[in-house]
């Protein structure tokens, strides 16, 4: 960690001092800030902070040929940086509830991973593309890196909250830029999975049992049920038809001014 505080703080003295004609001041000084950023991250976040540097570095870097490719390189770096976050928290004693959400994410992660590189297909690099998430990432990154707590566990849930909603985020972008096919399935469901995962980590911070608030919201999703047997066929027969009335016939009037026996 000293090491790299270190080499962050050279870079940033040697980028102060290049400044020329061809390369305006302007430019520098965003560097120096970019790594200021990245150096106070780092001191800030304690044991997450490398992770989330690493993280944000190789987002920015990440971009593919479209905004649909774009969004695969630079989520299957987001979810990097879950794992790696995850198996760091592992190592400092977390609460039980805080370790098992992290062996889950650490699984989860890894599977969509896999799924999202089967999207990834090969193209020119389009810088516009990438460009388009670039909001979405720098509040994510502001997110994490003020995310704090009283210990470890909460810190690391208090972090991977700003990790979620940024997944989130980008998400929108991408299916508001037209996202289509396979690779738009992928993107609602990374999305509707952060939402839910941000909605545990928030009903874990107010101290609920892991995973209460997703219960819920599934149990809401379900269509409630119409009878004793929900998945029971419904019958095609007609319904019986009422009995037929029986109609009485009126009694003969008697023929007036007619006597058969005159006849």
């Amino acid at each position: 960690m000293k090491l790299a505080i270190f080499s962050l703080s050279a870079l940033a003295l040697g980028l102060a001092a290049c400044g020329s004609s061809d390369q305006p001041a302007a430019t520098d000084q965003a560097a120096v800030e970019t790594v200021n950023d990245d150096m106070a991250m780092e001191v800030s976040s304690g044991p997450f902070g490398e992770a989330e540097t690493k993280m944000d570095q190789q987002m920015m870097a990440a971009k593919g040929s479209d905004a649909g490719q774009s969004w695969a390189k630079k989520m299957i770096t987001h979810h990097q940086g879950a794992i790696d976050m995850s198996e760091i928290v592992l190592q400092q004693n977390p609460k039980a509830d805080v370790a098992k959400m992290a062996r889950e994410a650490i699984a989860k992660n890894q599977k969509d991973i896999a799924d999202i590189r089967k999207l990834v297909k090969d193209g020119a690099p389009d810088q516009a593309s990438a460009d388009l998430y670039e909001p979405a990432m720098m509040n994510m990154k502001q997110n994490m890196m003020a995310a704090s707590g009283t210990n470890v566990s909460e810190t690391f849930m208090r972090k991977m909250l700003a990790h979620h909603n940024g997944a989130v985020a980008m998400s929108d972008v991408a299916l508001t830029k037209g996202v289509t096919g396979a690779l738009r399935s992928q993107v609602q469901k990374t999305r509707e999975e952060n939402k839910m995962d941000a909605q545990m980590t928030e009903a874990m911070l107010r101290g609920e049992p892991m995973h209460a608030s997703t219960k819920a919201t599934e149990a809401a999703k379900k269509p409630a049920a119409t009878g004793p047997d929900s998945n029971a066929k419904t019958s095609t027969r007609a319904a019986p038809s009422p009995p037929k009335q029986k109609t009485e016939t009126p009694p003969k009037e008697k023929m007036e001014g007619h006597n058969m026996d005159d006849m």
